[in-house]
């Protein structure tokens, strides 16, 4: 009973869910709408329609309109040859359709039952074989007697079949007529018979149907009332049921029946009805002639015949055929959408199915039919392989168990993938049936995956950078692209193109062969002449692209790699003079005497330039620097000859260490008499190693030294200086190449620059401190050279006069503590008794008396100046600053031998500035532990903000205060800026600190 309920249950959910079904009658003309399945269902979006009828005998009994799926019938509808054909059931004519709908990339799968409906278009008939006119019996038989009367047949169904049977005509009511049992009629006696009183009936036998409107036929019939002393045969059973096998062998008795009568004669046998079976006239005996089959007829209506004279008597035999599983179970299959179905020669099917069909898509549609009974019906399918993984699962959408009609989906459950299984082998369909034994009936699918356009084309390269050297052949072939595509056909022709708009390279768009359209010139792609570049890169994009629709492409990218050559000899610069001439007073050692100037094209070590130089004649020897500076060693002895010229060769090498190229040059260096004008003073070669020089301040404007950057890490290639004091610019001016030269007067005695040295090459930086002393040639001895060639020799001296100095000072102020004891006592008396704050002053006559020292020491820097004659009292210091207006603003000329140079020169100006202090003097209180403050006035504002202040604000000084002649109250202090204390150069004091 569960299982009765859940299979009900699935039937009633199935039918509910996606059964569609409709009633029509038979013979309506063709194409009356059955159904506006676009309306029903709600589809307001453009659909494609298509229906497919299961049932392999019914073909073209419906049509349906692809766009607006109008449902309408194709050909006449005649439910009675329907019914003979097998197309449907005679009991109930269904019509089993599949209907399709496909909405954009979405299918409607529906089901729809249209069952033709019954017209009473058929009137009873008997059948002339058997029918029997004539009906005899004895007077004697009892009541309820039984004969059997003709039968008819009606081809329409239900009601509109035959219904019943009457007699009409007089004395009928002796009669009746029976239709109850197996549908036979049978005429039942009513009433005694007597042939004396009625020998024979005249009636008429009338059958009809309940069809609206109804149908009736009649004929005529004759029953004779024999007298109870004549003979006639009569059956011992009149109605004759029996089951039989339909599979029953041919020749086998099925039945035997038997009339008796009183005087033992001979009863003869005959049948009435055509049939598969034949019967023994003598014996009676029933033999199956034909084969049966149930699925064509399944039951027989026998009349039998049994006479001893010319008097017959009648039975009737009901056979039923019992359906054996003799049928297998019919199997179709239906593919949908686009997908294509081939039979091949060994009975296999082949469904050609795209590799990009989604998950879960119905790809074909399976059909059960049974031609046996339910009993031995009711199919159901099977799915599986030898060869695993099954990419298909089956899904029972219909059934109708009328009809022994199953309908399945066959559903994609896994993803396609052509390139790692191209096809699937041996799965089997296999259908069974319910019967015993079970038949079951195999299909062999082959699922076939066809190539979709879904592998993106990649190049398969070892390397994406290509090194090329210049000056390469046109036409010259750098590499021969391979791309893969995992498809197959079209879909796996592949085209190269080229992205970049370029004159430089050709691509082959069959082949992927790349060459050079061009001979590569370096020196022409490096336009900005950036010697630290060997190589520059040209990037390329190449798409390659397949022949699939839609077509997949892919980029990569190529990087042309072009080394420079040395291609090209160093070069000295034409508009350069090389005949120099200078006074013999003017050579000195160490001088720089010019520079000259050589160009490569070439990049890298091949295109820097490394000079050397080499005299004809030993009087005069000259060296030469990593940037052409041309000058006299500190070694060599100057003009030991008299000769007035000197020819010397320059040779300008590059670096390449394999294929060095270099050219010469003559320089021609004339020395004109010692009574010439001409005695410039000639720039020194400073080596980085020197920390301290002088300068003479004669040589402002022009370079005063030459910093040699050859041996700057050992080795150089393309140094750079760089000047890190900023705040210098507006005195001192460095180039890149080394020229050191005072540009404006300067507002210190000794600077220290610092300096930053850069290989642009190797990039290697390092950082130097150059101290630079002023001195004046006008003051004798003044800028008296000292160079020292061992750096210990001044550490030794430092430290010698630094030990004197500490020795002395120990000394002296030992003296004043000693002095200052004396008068601590009397000192102490008075301040305690007056509780009064004494303050000094410095008087006119110390200042006056102290200013002629002042004058000697103005190069020297002091922040204050303590009393001689009172060691009680100190003289604060105040410090002011302004601009010094002195500064030089001549025109500066230059030497032919360095004019042209082509060497950027970093210039940044600022005032310069000359520092003053105000002498105000405060005594302090001495030995005074709560002294008080002792507020400054405030002063006024200085003009220059960039003015330095050791000490006090400064106060605002005209510009006639840097004269030597100085005012009572003020003394010019020259202070030592180096770059440290520049930075740091804050007031420690302000006209509102407390001073004590």
């Amino acid at each position: 009973m569960l299982f009765i309920i859940i299979f009900l249950n699935i039937v009633l959910r199935i039918s509910s869910h996606e059964v569609l079904k409709y009633i029509i009658e038979e013979k309506l003309p063709v194409n009356t709408l059955v159904s506006d399945l676009s309306k029903e269902l709600n589809i307001k979006s453009n659909g494609f329609f298509q229906i497919y009828e299961l049932s392999p005998l019914n073909k073209n009994l419906f049509t349906i309109h692809n766009q607006t799926g109008h449902l309408t019938i194709r050909s006449i509808l005649n439910r009675e040859q329907m019914c003979l054909k097998r197309q449907c059931s005679c009991s109930s004519c269904e019509i089993i359709l599949q209907l399709f709908i496909k909405i954009q990339d979405k299918t409607i799968y529906k089901i729809i039952e249209i069952k033709i409906k019954d017209l009473n278009d058929h009137s009873p008939i008997f059948d002339k074989q058997s029918m029997i006119h004539v009906i005899h019996i004895k007077e004697n038989v009892p009541l309820g007697y039984r004969i059997i009367l003709p039968s008819a047949n009606d081809p329409d169904e239900g009601m509109n079949s035959v219904q019943s049977y009457r007699l009409d005509g007089p004395n009928s009511e002796d009669f009746d007529v029976d239709f109850s049992t197996f549908d036979i009629p049978s005429l039942i006696v009513r009433s005694s018979l007597d042939s004396q009183r009625l020998s024979s009936y005249s009636l008429l036998l009338t059958t009809s149907d309940h069809g609206e409107p109804p149908r009736a036929t009649s004929i005529q019939l004759n029953i004779t009332v024999l007298n109870i002393n004549d003979s006639i045969p009569i059956f011992v059973q009149s109605i004759y049921n029996i089951d039989i096998r339909e599979d029953t062998v041919i020749g086998t008795t099925i039945l035997k029946i038997e009339a008796i009568n009183d005087n033992n004669e001979k009863i003869f046998y005959e049948l009435l009805t055509e049939s598969p079976f034949i019967i023994d006239r003598l014996t009676g005996q029933i033999q199956l002639s034909k084969t049966l089959d149930y699925e064509r007829e399944n039951s027989y209506r026998l009349i039998v015949k049994a006479y001893e004279n010319l008097i017959p008597t009648y039975a009737s035999i009901l056979i039923r055929i019992i359906d054996i599983n003799d049928n297998p179970v019919s199997m179709q299959i239906k593919v949908e959408g686009d997908i294509i179905m081939k039979q091949k020669q060994n009975d296999k099917s082949v469904l050609f199915l795209q590799e990009d069909t989604p998950l879960g898509t119905t790809i074909a549609h399976v059909i059960l039919n049974d031609l046996d009974s339910s009993a031995n019906g009711n199919p159901y399918l099977q799915l599986r392989t030898t060869e695993p993984p099954l990419p298909l699962i089956y899904k029972l959408i219909y059934q109708n168990n009328f009809h022994n009609t199953k309908l399945y989906s066959l559903i994609l459950n896994q993803n396609l993938n052509r390139e790692s299984k191209s096809i699937y082998n041996n799965i089997q369909l296999i259908s069974h049936d319910s019967g015993t034994p079970t038949l079951h009936t195999k299909l062999h699918l082959i699922l076939d995956i066809i190539d979709v356009n879904d592998c993106i084309p990649t190049i398969q390269q070892n390397s994406t950078v290509y090194d090329i050297n210049e000056n390469n052949p046109v036409g010259y072939i750098i590499d021969k692209l391979i791309a893969h595509d995992c498809d197959l056909g079209e879909n796996a022709e592949i085209e190269y193109h080229l992205l970049n708009e370029t004159d430089l390279l050709a691509l082959n768009s069959k082949t992927g062969e790349i060459s050079l359209k061009q001979s590569i010139d370096f020196d022409l792609l490096n336009r900005q002449q950036e010697k630290h570049l060997t190589t520059i890169n040209f990037e390329f994009y190449i798409k390659v692209q397949d022949h699939g629709k839609p077509s997949l492409s892919s980029q990569t990218k190529i990087i042309l790699r072009i080394h420079d050559l040395n291609d090209h000899s160093p070069e000295f610069a034409k508009n350069q003079s090389y005949d120099w001439t200078y006074s013999q007073s003017s050579l000195q050692s160490g001088s720089v005497l010019g520079r000259v100037h050589a160009y490569d094209n070439d990049s890298g070590l091949q295109g820097l330039i490394n000079y050397s130089i080499r005299s004809f004649h030993p009087c005069l020897t000259l060296d030469i620097t990593s940037l052409g500076y041309v000058y006299i060693p500190y070694e060599s002895s100057i003009l030991t000859c008299s000769l007035l010229s000197y020819t010397f060769e320059i040779t300008a090498s590059d670096y390449d260490p394999i294929n060095s190229r270099s050219t010469t040059q003559l320089l021609i260096v004339n020395i004109q008499s010692k009574s010439s004008n001409n005695n410039k003073i000639l720039p020194k070669l400073l080596t980085l190693s020197t920390q301290r020089t002088k300068l003479d301040i004669n040589t402002q404007g022009n370079a005063a030294f030459i910093l040699d950057m050859t041996t700057f890490n050992n080795h150089t290639y393309q140094p750079i200086v760089y000047l890190n004091n900023t705040n210098l610019l507006s005195c001192w001016n460095v180039t890149s190449t080394g020229e050191v030269s005072l540009i404006s007067n300067p507002f210190a005695s000794s600077y220290i620059l610092s300096l930053n040295v850069i290989d642009q090459y190797t990039k290697e930086n390092s950082s130097i401190k150059l101290q630079i002393d002023i001195c004046n040639s006008s003051i004798l001895y003044s800028c008296q050279s000292y160079y020292f060639s061992d750096n210990r020799t001044i550490l030794i001296y430092a430290v010698c006069l630094a030990l004197v100095i500490t020795s002395i000072c120990i000394i002296i102020f030992s003296l004043i503590i000693c002095l200052c004891c004396g008068k601590n006592k009397h000192k102490n008396e008075i301040l305690s008794s007056t509780h009064q704050h004494t303050f000094l002053q410095c008087s006119d006559d110390y200042h006056s008396e102290k200013t002629e020292i002042s004058n000697d020491r103005r190069k020297s820097s002091s922040n204050s100046t303590i009393r001689e004659d009172d060691h009680d009292s100190a003289c604060i210091i105040n410090g002011h600053s302004s601009s010094s207006n002195s500064s030089s603003s001549g025109i500066v000329t230059k030497n032919d031998a360095w004019y042209n140079q082509k060497e950027p020169t970093i210039q940044m100006y600022s005032s310069a500035s000359t520092y003053y202090y105000d002498l105000k003097l405060a005594e302090l209180l001495r030995k005074n532990q709560n002294p008080p403050c002792i507020h400054l006035n405030e002063l006024p504002t200085i003009p220059q903000s960039s003015s330095t202040d050791y000490g006090f604000s400064s106060l605002e000084l005209s510009a006639s205060s840097s004269t030597s002649t100085i005012p009572n109250h003020h003394i010019e202090i020259g202070i030592d800026q180096s770059p440290e204390t520049q930075f740091n150069m804050t007031s420690f004091i302000s006209s509102r600190e407390c001073v004590v």
